[in-house]
């Protein structure tokens, strides 16, 4: 298996752990804090995540490319990272006493709370995740943080009991992040060290940190300025609605998007080495196979929505199953987008166009928000998040189409579209046959993978998907090789 594939998988696994953790905690928690408490930790989680946002200055994606492009160079590989770890840390501190004069003078409602949120700063000061991503290290990220998440989620269990114990959940999540982004440090050593530099090489990172930094901001207003705005414009219990809906949007879109994880450092080293033939090729595999998971994925959900929220959180959270209805759209436009900012824009440094893009999604967001979210709660956040990323998607596709074969990506994604439309419509038919249980959700979901499945593969043999029937042939020999084995 190659490294690219094991990194992938590592991936993967990762992603399936951090999203089935809240699939296992989430009834129990929404059950135990109920809706109001859910939305008192979503609203202090929002404002702490913004400044976590400016602590961070876009470093995750700024910092694993620049390592990715010096890491044949050790001199430079560790003057680099001293110099990014360095401004990092110092802009962390000054971000650290701006939430505490925040916390002092302008948090007037669930104070205790919003205090111990602020162990998200410390751990922000001490995340070099960025540092192993560049490298291709992805398995000492991946194995360490996993533990980590596994015992807090444990910890939920374990001191977790009443609706008074929402100070621990939030101690227990916030905390836990601190170990989690450090666990890496004790790895540092075997790569890279501390070297001199200059005040001009810190600050030197500055401004491409701050492209980065911006499109982050941008992002985070649909994001978090949906919970934000949810919690000023209607109330804390549409934001527990909202919230629950979002978390089932990100869980799958996690396993998509954990291709671009991968794929930023190698194109990045990529592109340093100008090996323009083996990138389109690695953008084409990856477009064509987040799309057809995508498109699977977001017509399921689109099935099962109100069924699954009742099924999963309670007949009270029927409302989040809506929301997951409109919120499936995002699940194809996030993918799509995902390919071209982390493998084609991002890599070869077009970051402006990025920040362009990103910063129409907000506008259009926060305004559809301000407008939508008086009058329709939640679910008119949920149309405001879908419109934002129609705007990203509309400016980062009509910059690629110069380079890349955008009107293929999509003409080879249109049949999977008609078949997703197919699954949708026998899902819905069978849709609460089994009642509004566990069981019956299974079948509905077994039903709509077995649709899918099966009409994918007809039309891959009928009109010769190549890319379909390739990986067909690259599961059946590793099936072969494992039986052999």
């Amino acid at each position: 298996m190659s490294n690219m594939k094991k990194n992938y998988l590592y991936q993967v696994c990762y992603q399936f752990l951090i999203s089935v953790l809240p699939f296992i905690t989430s009834p129990y928690i929404s059950r135990v804090l109920g809706a109001d408490g859910i939305g008192k930790y979503s609203f202090t989680y929002a404002v702490i995540t913004y400044f976590k946002i400016f602590a961070a200055l876009g470093i995750a994606n700024y910092g694993n490319r620049c390592i990715a492009r010096v890491r044949d160079n050790q001199k430079e590989l560790n003057k680099t990272f001293s110099s990014l770890f360095c401004l990092h840390a110092l802009l962390s501190l000054l971000v650290i006493v701006a939430y505490l004069v925040y916390w002092i003078f302008f948090c007037k409602a669930d104070k205790i709370i919003a205090l111990v949120q602020i162990f998200y700063l410390v751990g922000e000061m001490f995340d070099i995740n960025w540092f192993f991503f560049g490298l291709e290290q992805f398995k000492i990220t991946v194995t360490r943080n996993s533990i980590i998440k596994i015992l807090t989620a444990v910890s939920i269990f374990a001191f977790v009991h009443k609706k008074s114990d929402l100070f621990i959940y939030v101690f227990i999540m916030a905390f836990g992040n601190v170990i989690s982004t450090s666990a890496v440090w004790f790895f540092f050593p075997k790569f890279a060290k501390f070297s001199k530099f200059s005040l001009r090489d810190m600050f030197s990172h500055l401004k491409p940190m701050m492209i980065l930094f911006f499109a982050v901001i941008a992002i985070s207003v649909f994001s978090y300025m949906d919970k934000i705005m949810i919690g000023k414009l209607s109330d804390k219990t549409q934001l527990g609605f909202y919230e629950n809906a979002w978390k089932m949007i990100e869980f799958p879109v996690g396993f998509i998007t954990a291709l671009g994880t991968v794929m930023l450092p190698k194109i990045s080293n990529l592109v340093k080495k100008g090996k323009d033939e083996v990138i389109d090729s690695y953008i084409y595999q990856s477009m064509r196979f987040s799309m057809v998971a995508a498109i699977a994925i977001a017509f399921g959900i689109a099935s099962i929505g109100k069924e699954f929220a009742v099924v999963f959180w309670g007949k009270d959270f029927y409302t989040s199953g809506i929301l997951m209805i409109i919120l499936s759209v995002t699940v194809v436009l996030m993918s799509w987008n995902g390919v071209i900012r982390t493998q084609f824009l991002i890599p070869r440094q077009h970051d402006k166009v990025y920040l362009l893009a990103v910063c129409t999604g907000a506008v259009v967001n926060f305004v559809a928000n301000y407008i939508l979210i008086q009058k329709y709660a939640a679910a008119g956040a949920a149309v405001g998040t879908v419109l934002a990323y129609v705007g990203i998607c509309v400016i980062q596709t009509g910059y690629a189409s110069n380079v890349l074969s955008v009107v293929k990506y999509f003409v080879e994604s249109v049949p999977y579209i008609v078949i997703g439309i197919i699954m949708y419509v026998c899902v819905r038919g069978i849709a609460g046959l089994g009642g509004n249980t566990v069981l019956g959700l299974v079948f509905d979901v077994c039903v709509g993978a077995a649709v899918f499945g099966s009409l994918s593969l007809i039309y891959a043999l009928a009109f010769k998907d190549k890319f379909i029937l390739e990986k067909i042939d690259q599961m059946k020999k590793m099936i072969v090789e494992k039986v052999k084995r």
